[in-house]
């Protein structure tokens, strides 16, 4: 997204969107047109790709049991990124 620009929110393209992705969209007033999806922020550049996959993804690998301190939770993600 271009600074100042507006989100493309048409339609149409909700529709091309919900045929491919269905609930697995995060936009702007998405949810408003299907029943899915989560609501996005109108101008946020907190989210980015490693949003949509690789934080869950570390999240489902690293706690699988509990890390017992902050160097074997940093050695976990470490590990995991290397090796996965």
């Amino acid at each position: 997204m271009q600074d100042g620009a507006r989100p493309y929110r048409r339609a149409d393209v909700f529709e091309v969107l919900n045929e491919h992705f269905s609930n697995r969209i995060i936009w702007l007033d998405y949810p408003s047109h299907f029943q899915g999806g989560i609501e996005g922020p109108p101008y946020s550049p907190d989210l980015n790709p490693c949003d949509y996959y690789l934080w869950g993804y570390l999240k489902s690998k690293v706690g699988q049991t509990s890390p017992t301190n902050l160097p074997e939770l940093i050695n976990r993600h470490y590990n995991c990124c290397r090796h996965d």
